[in-house]
């Protein structure tokens, strides 16, 4: 493997001495089929704590800017999947508001547990998947960090971090409102404004979101509609500039998701058939999820190198209930109704200084986290369950009612140092320390929900400690060409299962996750900036991965480690601006990921060993194209096309011999249409996505000892057409 690091060092390097000699060669005329001048747009992102240009920043990062969002009507982060390299974002997940991510290989399935994408919004951090679905309104941008970013956030990321920042309020009034109706009676409003409260010292924003869509899959035992959508979201800023040093940002966030529960389709089903839009789940599928957050930043400047700044955050949710049928099936198989709330206290100092060579961020972390959870949980003890009769011998009727308290202590630096004007060096380190205590009081229950028993009782507490390096080489060969080699350690916490109704398996911890990688790059501008191409490389070494899998000794989830894994592959983001009205990009990820060492991941003796990671695919490939239809008709038309490609993945780390966990290759195309009115405050949008109407599925739960076998289906083709007005 050691050969292979030197491979990617010497292939990186061999691309930078041809991209500087392109650079170097004279560009080529400007097309003058349009007017004005093409190029592809500058973008700036503060992945480094301080505004860098995305050419000149040593990190393997996706940017999107509001303009970017708006022509492929990316409305949240789902609507993202498949346009970021080696990133997977999940298509479909239990419930609306909560995502899984998986990014170059690694990935965390299991929603309730911490994740290892890191997810920031306006720079604080959401502690679970759940909820971490975000709607978008207002956007400044985003930004996918992949690799550990232990040493400039505030949180332990191992595989990286997803950043949304969205736009502070200013001293210029602003309003914008979108209304839009579609297929499936889908509505959809998002409304903002923003202006000055006291000129020039102090303005604020209002924002809402209005989301809500009828079932896409028909459920004959409830005799509805299921999958549907319904939430509305709002955010508040309050911004004071009381002088040029000091900036006080008051913001906060308040979610209300009344959406369903996801509904399976099982591959069993009445009749002998299959339907890919009938689930036959008999639990109503409940849930009610109320979400608030809130921080002050606070930034202030000692001096003209010197800045400081404090994010205090407050947040949680109340999931209550949460009820969901875990096979889709009319029958009692397996059926959880659950009531989750989270709370959560974070605060983060940063110094953060600028002397011409030498720049550097430092910072103070803390968190405290209050995670609770009830789940009364009915689980069929094997498939010969098939009898309808219902009898305590074939089930568990089970209630997992614990706590798990968080405190978790961070203190990260990361510096750079301007050799040469073309050479630079970065060092960052970072200390951790997190303790976690773990009760629990888990009760025996009837078929009707009533407490019968006592299961099991107790506590259990752990403090994990770790040092993390990371060191970064960045050579600058031309204005327009630039290459960084880096390595960096990540560390994910360890913790307890709450999902344990055994003893000796809720008082043991599993252990803290820790990742070495290698990464090179080469970031590039050719044709007099019409051209942007990135390259990435990288090589992932886990150890004790975390993982969740099914044990039949145990007959339910258990949460351990794999021994170990390693992923390796290369990523390569391209935009081109051919001309004034044509933008083109085209994006491709090529992934290996296995696990080396994973004993008993199908229970006892069976081995995962050398067996592909979850949700990894080996290809991954995204394009799209905008174009101004020069139209001689009132006002202007922009169309746009985006397209997503991924060679097929596993859904268990011990696939079955039939292929029933294994998720087929599989495309998708999204188109928009707007028209831009010649009095440029309107406009209207028609939007569709998954043109071409892909119906293979994106998921897939085979569980041969209770007789679970369901898929999951993308949305079908839908359409929105949305009017728009700014003011």
């Amino acid at each position: 493997m050691q050969t292979f690091k030197l491979q990617l060092l010497a292939f990186t390097s061999g691309l930078a001495v041809a991209g500087g000699a392109l650079a170097a060669e004279p560009a080529p005329a400007a097309n003058t089929d349009d007017s004005g001048s093409a190029a592809v747009e500058q973008v700036i992102v503060t992945a480094e704590r301080r505004a860098t240009d995305l050419q000149k920043t040593a990190i393997a990062i996706s940017a999107f800017g509001p303009q970017v969002l708006a022509d492929r009507k990316v409305d949240n982060i789902r609507d993202l999947a498949g346009q970021i390299p080696n990133l997977s974002i999940s298509r479909v997940t239990i419930s609306h508001t909560t995502q899984t991510y998986a990014l170059r290989g690694v990935g965390e399935a299991d929603p309730i547990q911490e994740p290892v994408l890191a997810v920031y919004v306006d720079d604080v951090y959401v502690p679970r998947q759940i909820g971490s679905m975000i709607e978008f309104n207002d956007l400044e941008r985003i930004e996918v960090l992949r690799g550990p970013q232990g040493t400039l956030y505030g949180r332990n990321s191992s595989a990286g971090a997803l950043r949304i920042i969205t736009r502070d309020p200013g001293q210029d009034f602003r309003a914008k409102a979108e209304v839009g109706l579609g297929s499936y009676g889908a509505v959809d409003v998002r409304a903002l404004v923003e202006g000055p409260i006291v000129e020039g010292k102090l303005a604020g924003s209002l924002s809402y979101i209005h989301h809500k869509r009828d079932g896409v899959t028909f459920d004959p035992t409830l005799n509805h509609d299921v999958n549907r959508i319904d939430l509305d979201a709002y955010r508040a800023k309050l911004r004071w500039t009381p002088t040029e040093k000091l900036d006080v940002l008051f913001t906060l966030n308040a979610l209300r998701d009344r959406s369903d529960t996801r509904s399976y389709i099982p591959v069993r089903q009445p009749g002998g058939g299959f339907d890919k839009r009938r689930s036959y789940s008999e639990v109503e599928p409940t849930q009610d999820l109320d979400q608030i957050s809130g921080s002050i930043r606070v930034q202030y400047a000692l001096n003209d190198n010197l800045k400081i700044k404090s994010i205090t955050a407050y947040g949680g949710f109340n999931l209550n209930p949460v009820n969901y049928d875990n096979d889709g099936e009319a029958a009692l198989i397996q059926k959880n109704l659950i009531h989750y709330n989270d709370q959560y206290v974070t605060q983060e100092v940063q110094l953060n200084g600028d002397y011409g060579r030498l720049t550097f961020t430092s910072g103070l972390f803390y968190l405290h986290e209050r995670f609770f959870v009830e789940r009364d949980g009915y689980s069929r003890r094997n498939a010969q369950g098939t009898d309808p009769t219902v009898t305590p011998g074939n089930y568990n009727f089970a209630r997992a009612h614990n706590v798990t308290n968080t405190d978790a202590y961070a203190l990260f630096g990361e510096a750079t140092y301007a050799v040469t004007d073309r050479f630079s060096l970065t060092g960052g380190l970072r200390w951790t320390n997190e303790e976690k205590e773990f009760t629990f009081d888990n009760k025996v229950l009837n078929l009707a929900g009533q407490v019968i028993g006592q299961s099991i009782a107790g506590r259990a507490d752990k403090t994990w400690s770790a040092i993390t390096p990371k060191l970064t080489a960045q050579y600058q060969w031309t204005p327009d060409v630039s290459q960084y080699v880096s390595y960096s350690k990540g560390f994910k916490s360890g913790g307890f299962d709450n999902r344990a109704t055994r003893l000796d398996l809720a008082t043991l911890p599993f252990a803290p996750e820790d990742v070495t990688t290698f990464e090179a790059g080469l970031k590039t501008q050719a044709f007099d900036r019409r051209l942007r191409a990135n390259l990435a490389a990288f090589y992932n070494d886990y150890q004790d991965l975390q993982v969740s899998f099914y044990d039949p000794a145990y007959v339910g989830s258990r949460r351990g480690n794999a021994g170990q894994a390693h992923t390796y592959g290369v990523e390569l983001e391209t935009e081109a601006r051919p001309t004034e009205r044509v933008g083109l990009n085209f994006n491709v990820g090529w992934l290996y990921a296995v696990y080396d060492d994973y004993k008993g991941a199908g229970g006892a003796g069976v081995n995962a060993d050398g067996n592909r990671l979850l949700n990894s695919p080996r290809w991954n490939l995204s394009g799209g194209v905008t174009w101004d239809v020069p139209v001689q008709i009132p006002g202007a038309v922009r169309v746009g096309l985006d397209a997503q490609w991924q060679s097929g993945v596993v859904s268990s780390a011990t696939p079955a011999a039939g292929g029933q966990n294994n998720i087929p290759s599989q495309g998708f195309l999204n188109g928009t249409i707007t028209w831009t009115a010649p009095d440029p405050h309107w406009a209207v949008q028609l939007s569709a996505r998954n043109i071409l109407d892909s119906d293979k599925p994106v998921s897939s739960t085979y569980t041969p000892s209770t007789g679970v076998y369901y898929l999951n289906f993308p949305d079908p083709r839908t359409w929105l057409v949305t009017l728009k007005y700014a003011l």
